[in-house]
């Protein structure tokens, strides 16, 4: 166990703690407390009086302005319903490089769920400046190979997941050279404009926003759960356009799904998402689904990729065919055109209420806009 944890930590993965984390990191000061000869110490770095205690006084100093952005990002993973997340500012992996020693690399915010994992580094400004990071980049994604190796061998080999790696930062104008490094090294990059739309999301989608955020970064990357997932279902055309009618879990819906076909970073999608998700309507739908209730309509969907179909027989008559759908397995697969809230509905719940089928009424790469052939009121 000793061992294991030297690998990677620490680590919070009970809710009760991670809860606890989430109250320290929203509070804009840090606090210590401190007895009445040290006071003096402690004021000459910035510490003020909060409270006087019985036999120590306690202490408060803003936080800083890297602690704060390491907050923020660590809030949106938390709000996404990341279940395991690093604790403090001094979580660690063990870096082991051929011919060197090993050493702890410091990460400012790690997440995991059941398949990805999230690693970010981050960096500030108090003030707006123009600030060359090439170099940190450049060690950022030199150790992503024996980063990602540490956190296997942490997790057993039979954990291979997606992991994303986080470049974040405010109040610095990134140089175009930058950019494209990070790009290179197949690093993401966000800033405080993105990091506060994205915890806007969070706070409107709840867990929900975590699909919408992989979809955003993990676009078109396969996901391994989901490879070979064939079901029984119905192919024919309406209106000209191809449809599949099929039945398969929120749980696999949700990991291949998005709601808008902008980008997660467009300033002007955020009223967007409030027209077509309302957090209440989700809540209801929730408690709904943990009280028994279930949907007996389609959740309807228009997939963005060409979709194999096996066919097993033809009926002329009816102008339908009976066969096997292979279900896409790459995320951002599904745009949800009707039945959002039912299926975000799904995510607010844990995995025992995600697990029953749904019907699902797909079309294929179906033309969305400029034909006037389809109308949805997007209702829930």
């Amino acid at each position: 166990m000793e061992e294991n944890e030297a690998l990677l930590g620490p680590l919070l993965t009970d809710q009760s703690e991670i809860k606890r984390e989430a109250i320290k990191r929203r509070k804009p000061f840090d606090f210590v407390s401190v007895k009445k000869e040290k006071l003096i110490q402690y004021q000459a770095k910035g510490w003020e009086k909060d409270k006087k205690l019985k036999t120590k006084t306690r202490l408060r100093r803003p936080k800083s302005i890297d602690d704060r952005l390491k907050n923020k990002l660590w809030l949106l993973f938390y709000r996404m319903g990341y279940h395991e997340l690093s604790q403090g500012n001094d979580f660690s992996v063990l870096v082991k490089k051929k011919g060197d020693e090993d050493s702890q690399r410091r990460i400012d915010v790690y997440a995991k769920d059941d398949e990805t994992v999230l690693v970010a580094e981050c960096k500030a400004s108090e003030t707006l400046t123009k600030k060359r990071i090439t170099k940190d980049i450049e060690k950022f994604g030199s150790l992503k190979g024996v980063i990602s190796r540490t956190i296997k061998q942490f997790y057993g080999q039979n954990f291979k997941p997606k992991i994303i790696w986080f470049f974040v930062t405010e109040n610095i104008i990134w140089a175009q050279a930058d950019i494209e490094r990070a790009a290179e090294e197949k690093i993401q990059i966000i800033t405080e404009r993105e990091l506060r739309y994205y915890l806007q999301i969070s706070d409107h989608l709840g867990p929900a926003s975590r699909f919408q955020f992989l979809a955003e970064f993990l676009k078109n990357q396969k996901i391994p759960h989901l490879s070979n997932r064939i079901l029984p279902a119905i192919r024919g055309t309406i209106g000209g356009n191809k449809f599949y009618s099929f039945v398969t879990t929120p749980e696999s819906l949700l990991k291949i799904s998005f709601v808008n076909h902008r980008s997660l970073n467009d300033p002007d999608g955020m009223p967007t998402y409030q027209r077509l998700i309302n957090r209440s309507r989700m809540k209801q739908i929730k408690k709904f689904l943990e009280g028994g209730g279930y949907f007996p309509t389609n959740i309807l969907v228009n997939f963005t990729r060409k979709i194999t179909f096996d066919t097993i027989k033809k009926d002329e008559e009816a102008g339908i065919t009976f066969g096997y759908l292979h279900l896409p397995d790459r995320y951002r697969s599904a745009w949800i055109i009707d039945g959002q809230h039912r299926l975000y509905g799904f995510a607010q719940t844990s995995k025992e209420y995600r697990a029953p089928n749904i019907f699902v009424l797909a079309f294929e790469k179906m033309e969305t806009r400029g034909r006037g052939k389809f109308i949805c009121h997007n209702k829930p």
